[in-house]
């Protein structure tokens, strides 16, 4: 499962197209139609939100990591679930570190009428530098849940997820895929993501498990 230089750059561009696309033509819609929608589609949001928490994978990583060393020890075993909690450790820092720079408020901000939209890295540019970084990092310290949108840390997981499944495990490519679609999608159910942030996702999660995965595919 290692591509070529030439699909990495085509999966990657292809995708930052969509996430641009999705931007400027469906975020706001599918963002309006679910937050209008709240109270029929939230509470299933949010319950298969539950599963696409990263902390359920680290566990999983590190129960087994310590299952297969001590008490039942199979080398391959350990490192394919040392590779798990790599490539969720990776990706998960890469998704927090973007969801700082960006600084993308959360659907929330078009509740009760509201227009709140965008991007914080890309406003105030009638500021200086400095006054445009210290605003920058004020907002998200005293709101980070709500300018954290971007990428969508769960999709990150899920899609970090789906692609070790699929290393591992080939013969079940459209079982993962359905169920990575159904997580990533109950974070537009929930109104904390848009669709550009779930694209975001889905393209740190499966690049970053599969860099990761080109440096120990040799061990696992």
């Amino acid at each position: 499962m290692i591509f070529s230089k030439k699909a990495y750059i085509a999966y990657i561009s292809t995708l930052i197209l969509l996430i641009l696309l999705s931007y400027f033509t469906l975020d706001l819609r599918v963002a309006h139609y679910f937050v209008a929608n709240a109270k029929t589609y939230e509470p299933i949001g949010d319950f298969i939100s539950i599963f696409g928490e990263s902390h359920w994978y680290i566990g999983t990583a590190i129960l087994g990591f310590l299952f297969f060393k001590f008490y039942k020890k199979n080398e391959l075993y350990q490192q394919r679930f040392l590779f798990l909690l790599y490539i969720n450790l990776f990706s998960g820092i890469i998704s927090l570190v973007l969801k700082q720079l960006f600084g993308r408020i959360r659907p929330w901000g078009l509740r009760d009428g509201n227009d709140d939209y965008g991007f914080l890295l890309f406003q105030n540019w009638d500021m200086s530098f400095i006054e445009k970084m210290k605003y920058h990092f004020t907002t998200l310290a005293d709101a980070p849940t709500t300018y954290s949108s971007f990428p969508s840390g769960h999709t990150t997981t899920v899609f970090t997820a789906f692609t070790y499944l699929v290393i591992l495990f080939p013969k079940y490519l459209y079982l993962w895929l359905s169920l990575a679609i159904v997580l990533s999608c109950s974070r537009l159910l929930a109104n904390d993501h848009f669709v550009s942030d779930i694209l975001a996702g889905i393209m740190i999660g499966t690049i970053s498990t599969m860099f990761i995965y080109s440096k120990l595919r040799r061990k696992i």
